[in-house]
């Protein structure tokens, strides 16, 4: 008898952790939705926000690193497209976290793997003068590799 009685209280609080969960998982929705709304797209289960600001490459990374993302980064054509959504809705050309830092003409996402996508310019990248390590975003979604320091906006991606 303990025993179903206890079977009995375990299996409502069971039900009640999965009421608050899925309360949580519906609030968590609702303010994606938000933040998409207000400054940002999404792409699956990527959110892309920016604040409007612009900053270098290592500046931007940090900004987004800080939030807790990382500068957006597309990996297929769908999330290039949000990408450039975003950075036309605010009217400025946004650096990417794709950079060849490590190794010229070797492009890589902030993890360190080797781009799997890629949307470069016609000519592109060309490394122009030897200094020309990080990707910015064209305003037609194409790609350009541009040196680091130049102030770019900086959009995060969150996943």
């Amino acid at each position: 008898m303990l025993i179903f009685v206890f079977v009995l209280a375990l299996n409502h609080k069971i039900t009640l952790i999965e009421q608050e969960l899925q309360s949580v998982q519906s609030k968590l929705e609702a303010q994606k939705k938000a933040l998409v709304f207000s400054k940002g797209a999404n792409s699956h289960d990527k959110i892309y926000i920016t604040n409007g600001q612009e900053a270098t490459y290592n500046e931007g990374k940090a900004i987004c690193s800080s939030a807790g993302g990382q500068l957006a980064s597309p990996t297929n054509a769908e999330e290039n497209r949000v990408i450039l959504a975003v950075a036309q809705q605010n009217k400025k050309i946004p650096y990417l976290g794709i950079n060849d830092i490590q190794t010229e003409g070797t492009f890589r996402y902030p993890n360190g793997v080797r781009i799997s996508y890629s949307n470069w310019k016609v000519r592109e990248p060309n490394d122009l003068n030897g200094i020309e390590d990080c990707v910015e975003m064209l305003d037609s979604g194409l790609w350009n590799d541009r040196i680091c320091t130049e102030k770019r906006l900086v959009i995060c991606e969150f996943f």
